[in-house]
């Protein structure tokens, strides 16, 4: 059994001092209205509990939501079909050049830290990983759970009891190619190798959750929002996060780190990221509105709530072990 660290979370709340002789007219065009915005699929449910919130205090204002792949937000922004977009993952190169090239304006506010984390069945006896066995994963070099030899015996013996015949063979389950999180893993994990040619590709999260709360031999990718069960450090405990020991190229090996809000907030746990919001909307709108409201204390409130980490609002742990 481990010892896993637990926190709490508390906001150190700052106040907001709003000034000008227009307040009363600013606060009316930024809080009705309609607006219309795509969302990355990874960050669905903080997105839902934002604008649920935005527009219970703002009657008159009333928020559409598109959920979609990364690339296909980026590409709604830059094509003129959405003023705002959220993702995890900012643009790239050969985007930022066709923004240029397109003379937009874009103004980006990191909103939250996410973090990517790989489960597998709650049967499976494997509980520690190294990111060099990921990469042998996901890679297909590893395609049995026997093939992976880990510093922890008593997890071998497990997994050699544990899995037997057809029952031994890893079953990838991994995002479609447009999603932030097959190009994350892709990158940071795989180091541009590319996916074993027998995953087998989720369209969403939910799909993701299912396949593998469903196969004993499965492993996955997900990221915290969508195993964050919607209240402060509290996750879904149908399938089972790995804790992950990340290898760097000079060899140095970190401890393995438990998939925890605590640890995302801390930096220890390896693979974070940040959600953007990203608009092309100038002046003062309904998006204005919505925009601050996240990046202050309240919209913040419900981003810790998520399980995720705020990042414009100040946040302290206190260490109850």
């Amino acid at each position: 059994m481990h010892n896993h660290l637990k926190y709490i979370f508390a906001f150190l709340i700052c106040s907001l001092i709003l000034n000008g002789c227009k307040f009363d007219e600013i606060k009316s065009v930024s809080t009705t209205g309609d607006l219309s915005i795509v969302v990355d699929e990874n960050v669905e449910p903080l997105m839902k509990d934002e604008i649920r919130e935005f527009e219970r205090l703002n009657s008159e204002a009333k928020i559409r939501m598109k959920v979609a792949p990364n690339k296909v937000a980026k590409a709604d922004l830059i094509n003129g079909e959405t003023n705002l977009i959220v993702v995890t993952r900012n643009f790239d190169g050969q985007e930022r050049a066709v923004i240029e090239k397109n003379k937009l304006e874009i103004k980006e506010y990191p909103i939250a830290i996410d973090a990517i984390g790989f489960i597998v069945n709650n049967k499976n006896p494997v509980a520690r990983i190294t990111s060099d066995d990921l990469k042998n994963i996901f890679t297909g070099v590893y395609k049995n759970w026997s093939d992976i030899k880990s510093q922890d015996e008593e997890q071998n013996k497990e997994v050699a009891k544990f899995f037997k015949g057809i029952n031994n063979k890893i079953r990838l389950f991994i995002q479609r190619k447009n999603s932030s999180t097959y190009d994350y893993v892709l990158d940071s994990i795989l180091k541009k190798t590319e996916y074993a040619t027998d995953a087998a590709v989720c369209s969403t999260s939910v799909q993701m959750l299912n396949l593998v709360r469903e196969n004993e031999s499965a492993i996955g990718i997900i990221n915290m929002n969508w195993l964050s069960k919607g209240n402060q450090d509290t996750i879904d405990t149908s399938v089972k996060s790995l804790r992950i020991s990340k290898i760097f190229d000079n060899g140095r090996q970190d401890d393995f780190r438990e998939f925890h809000q605590g640890l995302i907030y801390n930096g220890t746990y390896p693979y974070r990221r940040t959600v953007y919001v990203i608009t092309t909307d100038t002046g003062i709108k309904l998006s204005t509105g919505f925009i601050t409201f996240i990046v202050k204390t309240d919209g913040q409130k419900i981003v810790l709530k998520n399980s995720l980490v705020p990042v414009t609002q100040p946040v302290r742990t206190i260490d109850i072990n």
